[in-house]
């Protein structure tokens, strides 16, 4: 029997379709580690006003859920791998554009912000969906074990390279060299599309049963869940490292920064899916998150590049020991109701149209705050509001197993 465990512990385990997913996955990884969190920060650096930054955010999470409802649509009339080759495409002329605005990006940052979530809501889609399709329930937590570690090898590769670059050119040709990287890399997960299996399914969107499965205690807790980590991981995911470039004005320091943090990503990563026991998902989630939640308490008092730096080792640590049980949670509760994958894409939908809630609350208050005068106590506010709404996924899941 312990035999047999090992074995499907193993990356031999997955099958053809479910690399080439995970090669996908790493290169759209990949080309947005070089170039997703500089985008951000060439926004910053162009314009000086965070709220601008937020507004990018904001309008690509409002582009995301449409995108991602119509990609659902979309993959029930024909196969499940267009969405992913659609939202590759999108984020090939993202960057394609940025490339050639150069700084008169900034006069298009609703544009881009709408362009890049339409993107993104179809690649997000495809993979959410292709990932159930491609495993089972007794390979899930490995692979999502290996695209963890996969995805945090390209983030932690991606931003020192792009730090390195920009700070190695002068003025702005540096953000250049990156960006023209990351729609080339784009345009080969599209090619790679093609060699995805044609997944057929129901030609049929079940809208109302889509609806009716709220009825389900169970999956309301989920979507509470979904919620309000998403709450937190709208802000986090880009206010951290913004501000870490904000305090010390080098895009090498943020490279290193995040070079740090998805190390420790990857370490964990692989300990978590190489020894860690299912039954004691909700344990490693609450340990996880309660120490994930400690390190954001620190940044409440000052954003300081003490304080940033403090958050980034523990959070290196702390988020894959929260994200990967919950997700995998996740994607068993869609198997349990999808009635034997009849659902599954509605029920993507749904999970995402919760998670899509949860971003566009977090980065509205976010632009709010920083559009106003007030933004030190509100900014404070915010986070306290932050670190209490991301503790709650923890009580709606401890019903879900």
């Amino acid at each position: 029997m312990k035999q047999a465990a090992a074995m499907t512990n193993t990356l031999s385990e997955l099958s053809h379709a479910t690399k080439l997913l995970l090669a996908v996955c790493f290169l759209n990884t990949l080309a947005n580690s070089l170039s997703a969190i500089f985008i951000n920060v060439f926004l910053f650096r162009v314009t000086e006003q965070f709220e601008k930054v937020a507004l990018f955010n904001l309008m690509m999470y409002i582009a995301w859920l449409p995108a991602f409802i119509f990609a659902g649509w979309l993959s029930k009339r024909v196969s499940k791998r267009n969405g992913l080759m659609i939202g590759g495409l999108a984020q090939f002329l993202f960057y394609l554009f940025v490339f050639f605005l150069e700084e008169k990006s900034t006069e298009y940052i609703i544009s881009l912000g709408i362009l890049f979530g339409f993107g993104s809501g179809f690649y997000w889609m495809a993979v959410n969906v292709l990932s159930v399709d491609y495993t089972q329930s007794h390979n899930r937590d490995w692979f999502n074990s290996v695209n963890g570690m996969v995805n945090t090898i390209s983030q932690m590769l991606g931003p020192l390279v792009s730090g390195w670059l920009i700070v190695s050119y002068s003025g702005l040709k540096g953000y250049s060299y990156i960006f023209g990287t990351s729609f080339i890399l784009f345009f080969v997960t599209f090619l790679l599309g093609f060699y995805l299996p044609k997944s057929s399914s129901d030609k049929t969107f079940y809208w109302k049963e889509m609806m009716l499965v709220h009825r389900s205690k169970a999956w309301r807790s989920l979507t509470y869940a979904f919620m309000a980590n998403a709450f937190r991981g709208g802000v986090i995911s880009f206010a951290i490292l913004v501000w870490v470039y904000s305090v010390t004005r080098n895009e090498s320091s943020l490279g290193m920064f995040s070079f740090m943090t998805t190390s420790l990503s990857l370490l964990s990563y692989y300990l978590i899916g190489r020894y860690g026991k299912s039954k004691h998902r909700l344990k490693y989630m609450l340990y996880g998150n309660i120490l994930f939640s400690a390190a954001l308490i620190g940044l409440v008092f000052e954003v300081s590049w003490e304080w940033l730096l403090i958050y980034g080792v523990i959070s290196g640590i702390c988020i894959p020991l929260f994200e990967l049980p919950f997700h995998t949670i996740a994607l068993n509760n869609i198997e349990d109701f999808d009635q034997n994958g009849k659902l599954r894409i509605e029920l993507v939908v749904v999970r995402e149209a919760a998670i899509s809630v949860g971003r566009i609350a977090s980065v509205f208050l976010l632009y709010l705050v920083y559009s106003t005068n007030e933004e030190l106590w509100l900014l404070k506010i915010l986070l306290v509001l932050i670190i209490i709404i991301g503790l709650t996924p923890h009580y709606f899941l401890k019903s879900i197993r």
